[in-house]
């Protein structure tokens, strides 16, 4: 949502940072008509990044799309977003006109994304959709539309879902189809309280990715604060104008900078200014800034409470036979006793986790977001979601949840012994014996794979790490920790996020492109299977400077044909031959989940299986 009332603040920051920051600026692209064009926007081959073009046509901007144009109503470069508005309706019918090329399609591989700030109806479906995860029952928010927009000839064509991508969710089409949906809207930031005579207009939130230095042929091509060079991270022989020494690329503004440090230049000048400015207005711009937060904050607040009222709706009815069970706010509070410190698990950026005690004797861990966080409740409401849906024994059993209008909160199954992490780090290090690591893993995989395959639609857990693997008292394993878990929508490619996860266990492809999939659990499983083999840790700075990574670490010795250097002394010492050449197979197996293209991995059912192999042959009994 773009702010219209502190824009005398920004405005102010902007003077400020022109004066305090010495900075040489890449060129920006001229107005067009009357609207700026903020870089990295490019409406011309000598300005912007070449990567993000957009059309200027007659004082008009426009966005082209893989096989549409799209008219652009709003750009905030503030927060890397752009509005667009989407097709219109054929005459006085409910079909969308671009609906022979499939609707809204984005270049998978352009800088663009939809954000998860649009709600989406799909109009005029067939019964085909009814199998999909949208929302398509009769009291869904689009049949509000439909009944508020009698003109827009959907209401001959009554059924309809709606669709919100949740959190940081993006994704690079709206599809319509004949066999499907024939027609769509969507509104950016609805406010679900408005009657439909007050909604925005109709827009797609578009979100550019931040872009990295602009590419050079020569140095001609860059000012003196740049140098083109090789850009070390490309295959393709790219050379880009990277900052010089003591300059930092701000990709926003786009321009190499940093502070003035010459006491007797810029710096002191420019402080003399800065306070002439600040002093000038700030006294005005106090009393109206202060007043224009408590508005937002009251509005925040409100909205916060009607969104997670349509949320806790929303899951109760969600997930079919498979509902959990649904706490009272005053049954959590007795079985925590009232969420005493004395039974306080532990504590994250989203919120704590308490232990509890439920009336019929269940120990339950009950996870809760902080009052006003949004990224916290957004988790805890996502993992709810998730684990509504999933029911598998490698999974951490979700009990039930609590969705109050203050404070959403998780009730699921207690696992004692902690986490694998805990166990390979801790004292408990010599209990996990090799068959105890090897059955860990087959575990672990399994449930990864149930989620990958069984679960519909499929999941993708997003941060898989040694950490989120449970033990209970026989050291079973259980996978837990579904706050950063995505859903695989049937009705788009894949699932595009800002990259978010653990260092250490972040699939580097998945960080280069923003593009989710189950291969990038892959990848994190075979940090985890290095864990188990190594007992050191993803990231440990203890190590050679070159070694800090684990999995960067094992790849060296595994092409110096020294892998079983890696393995922890603990297990080596009174093995079999027989035991140790497993210990290298699976050395082997965690190496090939960790190869840098994705087609290359294993699927995650291929680990659990190949895990299930290593097992019958470390369980074999050898005979003469």
């Amino acid at each position: 949502m773009t702010l219209t009332a502190p824009k005398p603040l920004l405005l102010t920051a902007a003077v400020v940072l022109a004066y305090a920051v010495c900075a040489l600026s890449l060129k920006v692209c001229p107005n067009c008509g009357s609207t700026p064009v903020p870089y990295p926007l490019s409406t011309a081959p000598d300005c912007g990044d070449q990567l993000y073009k957009i059309r200027c046509n007659a004082g008009s901007l426009f966005f082209d799309s893989v096989n549409n144009t799209y008219p652009i109503t709003s750009i905030s470069p503030s927060i890397q977003r752009l509005t667009i508005s989407p097709a219109p309706f054929l005459g006085n019918t409910c079909i969308a006109s671009d609906l022979p090329s499939n609707g809204l399609q984005l270049n998978s591989s352009a800088p663009f994304n939809i954000t998860g700030s649009n709600t989406i109806f799909y109009l005029n479906c067939s019964a085909n959709i009814m199998n999909s995860p949208l929302n398509c029952t009769s009291n869904s928010l689009c049949h509000v539309y439909i009944n508020g927009t009698a003109g827009s000839g959907c209401v001959d064509a009554p059924l309809c879902c709606a669709f919100r991508a949740g959190g940081s969710t993006t994704a690079y089409r709206i599809r319509v189809r004949d066999s499907g949906c024939k027609a769509y809207r969507s509104f950016v930031n609805l406010d679900y309280g408005l009657p439909v005579s007050r909604w925005p207009p109709p827009g797609v939130e578009l979100l550019w990715v931040l872009p990295i230095e602009p590419t050079c042929r020569t140095q001609g091509d860059c000012d003196s604060k740049s140098t083109c060079g090789p850009d070390p991270n490309s295959a393709g022989g790219v050379s880009r104008c990277f900052c010089n020494s003591g300059l930092q690329w701000d990709p926003v503004a786009g321009l190499c900078a940093t502070e003035c440090k010459d006491p007797d230049g810029c710096g002191k000048d420019r402080t003399g200014l800065i306070a002439g400015l600040i002093v000038g207005i700030g006294v005005a711009l106090l009393a109206v800034l202060i007043a224009f937060l408590f508005y937002k904050r009251h509005q925040r607040i409100k909205r916060e409470q009607d969104r997670l009222t349509r949320e806790r709706e929303e899951i109760l009815n969600y997930g079919g036979g498979k509902s959990a069970k649904v706490f009272t706010g005053k049954q959590i509070k007795k079985a925590t006793n009232y969420f005493s410190k004395d039974n306080l698990l532990g504590a994250g950026g989203y919120g704590e986790v308490y232990k509890g005690i439920l009336e019929d004797g269940t120990v339950v861990a009950v996870k809760c977001a902080k009052l006003g966080n949004t990224k916290g409740t957004d988790q805890v409401l996502n993992e709810v979601r998730i684990l509504c849906q999933v029911n598998h024994k490698c999974l951490v059993g979700l009990l039930g949840c609590c969705v109050e209008l203050e404070q959403p909160l998780l009730v699921y199954e207690y696992v004692s012994n902690g986490t694998l992490l805990d166990n390979l780090q801790g004292g408990t290090r010599g209990l996990l014996s090799w068959n105890h690591r090897l059955s860990i893993a087959h575990a672990t995989a399994e449930g990864l794979a149930y989620l990958h395959f069984s679960a519909v639609p499929p999941i993708y857990h997003r941060d898989v790490k040694s950490s989120n693997i449970l033990l209970d008292e026989k050291l079973k394993a259980k996978v837990s920790d579904f706050g950063l878990s995505r859903l695989a929508h049937t009705d788009l490619s894949h699932v595009s996020t800002c990259a978010q996860g653990t260092l250490g266990y972040l699939d580097p492809e998945y960080y280069r492109n923003y593009q989710l999939t189950d291969k990038s659990d892959v990848y994190s499983f075979g940090v985890v299977l290095l864990e188990l083999l190594t007992s050191q840790k993803a990231i440990d700075f203890n190590r050679p400077q070159d070694d800090v990574n684990l999995a960067v670490y094992v790849q060296r010795l595994v092409e110096e044909e020294r892998i079983m250097d890696a393995v922890d002394p603990m297990l080596k010492e009174g093995s079999s031959t027989l035991e140790l050449e497993t210990m290298k197979a699976l050395g082997f197996l965690a190496v090939g989940c960790l190869e840098e293209r994705r087609q290359n991995r294993p699927s995650m059912k291929e680990v659990a299986e190949e895990i299930e192999y290593i097992i019958s042959i470390a369980t074999a009994k050898t005979t003469d």
